[in-house]
């Protein structure tokens, strides 16, 4: 969807008043104070529709969500499956702010010594840190996002510099 971003998926519906389980991609709702709306869309083929946010709390991993036009459990176990979606613009973060992963998707890693490693293509976690999912010419490589590796981003080259140890790219 153009000018939003997935966040996760409709688990299931939470008990009897439309609340639904929003299981999330990353774990992380720091943006959740600011979002006024979900957009939800089946993955495959279905119609994009957004809902207002009447109330949203953390839960597990993931949030309990209450969108408005949704009074009971038949009307939120019908959104099962859907993913869900916020504008773009509030997974930005500000100069000097921490970034929103989805920030440096399609960056360049590079080394020190400016040797294109490979392209960011996903991220995962491990639980205590954050990985990047990057593809160079031998494959799929994870790499840990954490400040000892971490030199350097450039958001004008899309660039993200690390200085990592000896063979962790090549494994």
């Amino acid at each position: 969807m153009p000018g939003f971003h997935c966040v996760g998926w409709v688990k299931d519906a939470h008990g009897l008043r439309g609340e639904i389980y929003v299981k999330l991609s990353s774990k992380k709702a720091d943006w959740l104070k600011k979002v006024k709306t979900f957009g939800l869309c089946l993955p495959v083929g279905g119609e994009f529709v957004e809902y207002k946010i009447k109330a949203a709390r953390p839960h597990k991993e993931g949030l309990i969500v209450h969108l408005e036009g949704l009074s009971d459990r038949n009307q939120s176990e019908a959104l099962r499956k859907q993913s869900v979606y916020i504008g773009e613009k509030l997974l930005a973060s500000e100069p000097g702010e921490a970034i929103f992963l989805n920030q440096i998707l399609g960056f360049s890693v590079v080394n020190e010594s400016g040797v294109v490693l490979g392209e960011i293509t996903g991220f995962g976690t491990n639980g205590p840190q954050d990985l990047l999912k990057v593809k160079g010419p031998q494959g799929e490589s994870l790499i840990p996002l954490i400040d000892a590796f971490l030199r350097h981003i450039d958001f004008d080259l899309r660039t993200v510099t690390m200085e990592l140890p000896p063979g962790l790219f090549d494994l």
